[in-house]
C-alpha cells in the first residue's frame, strides 16, 4: 500500500544549515522511529522494504559513507527492489553525501515527488506540564484507523512496523475518553520524532492535534530528550503552521525520485 504522491516544488532553503554529524544523527533516529521490516546495505546505502508501506520504509536511503552508485549499482538497486515487487524509490535530502545523484535519476527515468522538510526544535521540560497518556499498539491503531480513516491491508503492515519500534514509545489519542486526534512519539538516543498525528475531519481546527502534539513533547522531555523533530510534506500548510506555532523550524530538506514504468 502505497500513499499519493505530490508532485515537485521548490523546497526553502533550511532556516540554518545543519553540520553532517548532526543529519547523520537525526536520520539515524528516524530510520529507528520508523523501521522497515527488512533492510539490506549496498555501498554506504540502507536499502529499505516495508511490503510498499510509506515511501520512507521502502526506499534506498543514504548513510553518511554512501559511496558514488555507478550505473551498475543502480542496476543492482533496482532488482532489489524488483525482488520485492516494489518501485525502485530513492530518498534524498539536502544537505546530504550524494548532491550529484539527483540529476543521475533524473536522466535516468526517476520522477521527483513529495519534496517535504525535517522539522526540528530543542526541548526542556516544563513545570506542571501534563504528558501524554499511552496505549497498547493494537488499541492506538483501531484508534489511529478511525481518526485518519486510513483501513484496507497495509494497516496490519504499519502494525508489524510499530511492534519493531526499539526503543520508548508514546503513541497516543486526544481526547482520551472520545478520540479525535492520534498521534506518537518515537525515543532514540534523545531524538523525539512525532510521527502519525491525525485529526479526524470534523475535529480540525479546535486545537485538539497541537494539545496532543505538546503533550507528546512533554512526554519526551521527561524522558530526557534533547530534540524533537518530524516530517512534514512541504505542500501541507495546515501542518507546517500548526508546527511553527509548537516551535519548529526547518532542519533540512528531503524529496524522492521514484522509477518510472
Amino acid at each position: 500500500m502505497t500513499r499519493p504522491y505530490h508532485r515537485a516544488m521548490t523546497p526553502p532553503e533550511p532556516v540554518a544549515p545543519i553540520d553532517p554529524p548532526t543529519w547523520a544523527a537525526l536520520e539515524a533516529a528516524a530510520w529507528a522511529a520508523w523501521p522497515a521490516l527488512s533492510e539490506q546495505a549496498h555501498a554506504g546505502w540502507r536499502l529499505r522494504t516495508a511490503r510498499g508501506y510509506t515511501k520512507r520504509a521502502n526506499s534506498a536511503n543514504a548513510g553518511p559513507s554512501a559511496q558514488p552508485l555507478d550505473a551498475q549499482d543502480l542496476e543492482r538497486i533496482e532488482a532489489h527492489y524488483a525482488r520485492h515487487a516494489l518501485p525502485t524509490i530513492f530518498r534524498l535530502t539536502a544537505p546530504g553525501p550524494q548532491p550529484d545523484l539527483d540529476a543521475v535519476l533524473d536522466r535516468r527515468g526517476y520522477e521527483r515527488v513529495d519534496p517535504s522538510l525535517v522539522l526540528w526544535r530543542p526541548l526542556q521540560a516544563r513545570a506542571g506540564a501534563s504528558a501524554a497518556s499511552t496505549l497498547a499498539w493494537p488499541d492506538w491503531l483501531e484508534a489511529f484507523q478511525s481518526i485518519s480513516g486510513k483501513l484496507g491491508p497495509g494497516q496490519a503492515t504499519h502494525l508489524a512496523m510499530l511492534q519493531a519500534i526499539d526503543g520508548p514509545c508514546a503513541p497516543a489519542v486526544w481526547p482520551a475518553q472520545a478520540p479525535r486526534c492520534a498521534g506518537l512519539a518515537v525515543l532514540h538516543q534523545g531524538w523525539a520524532g512525532l510521527f502519525d498525528v491525525a485529526t479526524a475531519p470534523d475535529a480540525r481546527r479546535q486545537g485538539l492535534a497541537r494539545a496532543l502534539c505538546q503533550q507528546l513533547l512533554d512526554w519526551a522531555a521527561a524522558q530526557g530528550a534533547h530534540h524533537a523533530y518530524l516530517q512534514v510534506v512541504e505542500a501541507n500548510a495546515a501542518a507546517r503552521a500548526l508546527y511553527a506555532q509548537l516551535g519548529f523550524v526547518t532542519a533540512y530538506r528531503y524529496w524522492y525520485r521514484v522509477k518510472t514504468a
